[in-house]
């Protein structure tokens, strides 16, 4: 019952051998259907513990997804599958906690946080589109003392003067 359902391409990925398997798809196409049916077949077979199991994805979404069908599949409590980030924040806590370190305050929305960087005027759309231009830098490694000219260079156009979202950037960065 683990494996039915799954077409030819997922049936050979979820029965893979290999300890290691990359799974690159595009989105709707089952994906999270062969993690989750190669952790229970893999365990069935007995060729994994599932309690030695991380399934790790980029969304909580998904990952919410994961635990809701590795549960469907009989590995209620086996199995640990969460974010990127919540599972190396989870980790990241232990150890504060074992070395008696203080955690930082870590920031858990950006809209608020950013919309209060911005001039009293703005509205919600500026707060979006500022968060976007952010992360938009962000993926491209750019500074916030090269944003600017970063900016002009790829035509970006926001909504905010270049030179204000550059503060609003380092702003957000401190």
């Amino acid at each position: 019952h683990i494996l039915a359902g799954l077409n030819e391409e997922q049936l050979v990925a979820a029965t893979e051998p290999s300890k290691l398997l990359v799974i690159r798809a595009g989105a709707g196409s089952g994906k999270t259907r062969v993690l989750t049916r190669r952790i229970a077949y893999r365990s069935a077979i007995d060729d994994i513990d599932p309690r030695r199991v991380l399934a790790l994805t980029f969304t909580r979404k998904a990952a919410g997804e994961l635990n809701h069908r590795l549960r469907q599949l009989g590995l209620r409590d086996a199995a640990a599958a969460g974010t990127f980030h919540a599972i190396a924040l989870a980790q990241l806590r232990q150890r504060w906690e074992t070395d008696g370190t203080a955690p930082p305050t870590l920031l858990d929305r950006k809209f608020g946080f950013v919309a209060r960087l911005l001039p009293r005027a703005s509205d919600r759309t500026t707060a979006m589109e500022a968060i976007s231009e952010i992360e938009w830098a962000k993926a491209r490694r750019i500074t916030p003392d090269r944003y600017r000219s970063a900016a002009l260079e790829s035509a970006r156009s926001p909504n905010i003067d270049l030179g204000v979202m550059a503060s609003i950037y380092e702003a957000y960065e401190e």
